[in-house]
């Protein structure tokens, strides 16, 4: 088969952790993983969001009447929260045999590349996310069991800036398509049907806490299934090859 892009193959900052892989019960890498998505994701993601939030300039709309038919539903945070069990999952889960793990870091790669491109997005066409309004007042200003939430942490935490494409979405799908693959793997119908479950009702979320516009969500989808579809498709099939083995396992 073709090779890919440089930019596609296990980079650099991995070598070393690489090389001991099979340190902390054969984890090693999945650990290194998960403590870069914090550095190279949330970070960055946080940093734009206050940054934006502070500059105060939007400029684009893409509310339609859709936006502000679909109900405000207070207890759909808890899937919209359940993001956060997917960036560990998308290290954990990953099988433990070097293949696997090529494809576990090339996954993170391009969670990083793709976040980091809509980012862009994030700066040159802030969009605020008005739809917040369609929330209680009393919730938004952090009154009982879900102002807490709402009001007193989300909201004073996540500004509402960072609209499209909505990286919830497109960092969500990319990792159950992938968990997908390997859950394909190991003949786990039943995971893998979990899996979709949990991702629409986080997809419906995104929505329904009034987090997002429609929007955000389909040109999501869009995003992540480009990226499956011309990055990591490629990059798994690339993986289980010769050139994958003489390339990463050069010590």
């Amino acid at each position: 088969m073709k090779d890919i892009h440089s930019i596609l193959k296990p980079w650099p900052m991995w070598k070393s952790h690489w090389q001991k892989r099979q340190q902390q019960n054969g984890r090693r890498l999945q650990y290194i993983a998960i403590l870069s998505t914090i550095f190279f994701l949330a970070i960055p993601y946080g940093i734009i969001n206050q940054i934006i939030g502070w500059i105060d300039i939007s400029r684009f709309d893409p509310a339609i009447p859709l936006d502000d038919a679909i109900p405000f539903i207070a207890w759909s945070l808890i899937p919209y929260a359940s993001l956060y069990f997917y960036y560990p999952a998308a290290a954990l889960m990953s099988p433990k045999d070097d293949t696997s793990r090529i494809q576990m870091l090339i996954l993170h790669q391009v969670l990083f590349l793709s976040s980091w491109a809509i980012s862009i997005i994030f700066i040159l066409i802030p969009t605020k996310i008005h739809i917040r309004n369609h929330i209680p007042e009393g919730i938004r200003a952090g009154d009982g069991f879900w102002g807490f939430f709402y009001g007193d942490i989300m909201h004073n935490t996540d500004k509402p800036w960072n609209a499209w494409p909505s990286l919830h979405i497109v960092q969500s799908l990319l990792i159950v398509l992938m968990l997908s693959h390997w859950m394909k793997a190991l003949q786990r119908k039943k995971t893998i049907l979990v899996l979709w479950i949990g991702w629409l009702m986080l997809a419906i979320s995104v929505l329904t806490t009034k987090q997002h516009f429609v929007f955000d969500l389909v040109t999501g989808i869009i995003v992540a299934l480009f990226c499956w579809q011309w990055l990591l498709k490629p990059a798994i099939k690339w993986s289980e090859s010769e050139a994958a083995t003489d390339f990463t396992f050069k010590e």
